[in-house]
């Protein structure tokens, strides 16, 4: 008599185990990759911030002054270009096209940080010379007054549970920042009061039909450390324009 062995298939156990070892496997092998993409878009960022801030300081001893911030459908030029008086608005975006700074822009022209959103930009509106015009983005203020006269007053705290408008000690950086550049980081799932104070509750609307985008309204940042606790995200990235520095360049470059 011949004996005929049949082969038995997997059971539905077996297959189910094999699934969840192949989705450790992926699982393990996604993180490292999002950790080490989201690593890259920081350190890239880090690095397209600092070149915005030096073009800034670089515009500064070309002109006697620093740029207006854009706005969407402009092509990344300043509001106005050439200023007599001051900003149209002390809050908008990076003016790459006026500092002549290359990378990727949207349809509406502005500037993109690594997570594709756009660099926000705002300007001191300070007038400490009484002379109804922007002491920094109107050319000739600057060398018009005492320095020690000139009151710019952008205020940047890191402390993420302290109000910055109320901040002294060590939570305050910085209360007269001439400047301020930063990446909102990548998109936001969650809300929480220091992004939130430095996305603004002002909007501007899309010339080509993206989303609304959100603006800063005030002169109240947060420069805190990366932090992802729920409910406590922190991914914004900011550098801002010293006026110390900025006398500096400019006396070495004899403007002033």
């Amino acid at each position: 008599m011949i004996n005929i062995k049949h082969q038995q298939g997997f059971t539905l156990i077996e297959v189910a185990v094999v699934f969840v070892i192949l989705a450790a496997l992926l699982t393990a092998s996604i993180y490292p990759l999002t950790a080490q993409r989201e690593s890259a878009h920081i350190a890239q960022s880090k690095i397209q911030l600092a070149e915005i801030q030096e073009a800034i300081y670089g515009f500064a001893i070309a002109q006697g002054r620093i740029p207006c911030p854009t706005s969407p459908g402009n092509g990344g030029a300043a509001m106005p270009v050439n200023t007599v008086t001051g900003c149209d608005s002390d809050h908008g975006f990076v003016p790459s096209a006026t500092l002549g700074i290359s990378g990727s822009v949207n349809c509406d022209g502005l500037l993109l940080d690594a997570w594709g959103q756009p660099y926000r930009y705002s300007v001191t509106g300070s007038d400490s010379t009484g002379s109804g015009n922007s002491d920094y983005t109107v050319s000739g203020e600057i060398t018009s007054a005492n320095l020690a006269g000139l009151t710019p007053n952008l205020k940047i705290c890191r402390n993420l549970n302290v109000g910055c408008p109320a901040s002294t000690g060590p939570n305050l950086i910085t209360e007269n920042a001439v400047a301020v550049v930063y990446s909102l980081g990548k998109p936001r799932s969650t809300s929480n009061a220091q992004e939130d104070e430095n996305a603004g509750e002002a909007t501007i609307v899309s010339t080509c039909g993206l989303a609304t985008y959100d603006i800063a309204n005030d002169n109240n940042f947060y420069a805190a450390e990366r932090r992802e606790i729920v409910g406590q995200e922190f991914d914004d990235i900011l550098v801002w324009i010293s006026p110390t520095i900025l006398y500096a360049k400019l006396l070495q470059a004899n403007r002033i």
